[in-house]
């Protein structure tokens, strides 16, 4: 009994530290990365980007091939999922993130790009942040 209380209480511990660091606008997103702008520049310079988990806010850092993904928040499950965070890519690519729409279906939205799935309810939002950075959102 005392063992299913302990990983009762530890899962409640873990869902409620999820929430306060789950970002979910762009405004909080784009103000993580403003206010950690050297830390973030910091890393792509030294292609090291493991103190980025230590920002507050940061969920999970995956450096990829070409590009590594910073994520910030989510919400959903199954057909109702969203995604939100930042990835650098040296290249400049909009789509280097594996959330990414097709690169051809993308058109200019605001400061950004967007592709909204025109037989489906899937949509990618990318917009740069700076310094190869870009902040992104999908909702699939």
């Amino acid at each position: 009994m005392k063992r299913v209380l302990c990983i009762a209480a530890l899962s409640i511990v873990f869902l409620l530290t999820s929430c306060i660091s789950n970002l979910t606008s762009k405004e909080s997103i784009e103000n993580l990365y403003t206010k950690n702008e050297k830390l973030f520049i910091d890393a792509a310079s030294s292609g090291d980007f493991a103190d980025l988990e230590k920002i507050n806010g940061v969920w999970e850092v995956s450096v990829k091939d070409d590009h590594v993904d910073i994520k910030c928040g989510g919400s959903g499950l199954g057909s109702s999922t969203n995604y939100y965070g930042i990835f650098y890519s040296e290249n400049d690519d909009l789509c280097a993130v594996d959330v990414a729409g097709p690169r051809d279906e993308l058109v200019a939205d605001g400061n950004g790009y967007r592709y909204v799935q025109s037989d489906g309810d899937n949509e990618y939002y990318v917009e740069p942040l700076g310094n190869h950075y870009f902040y992104y959102e999908a909702h699939f």
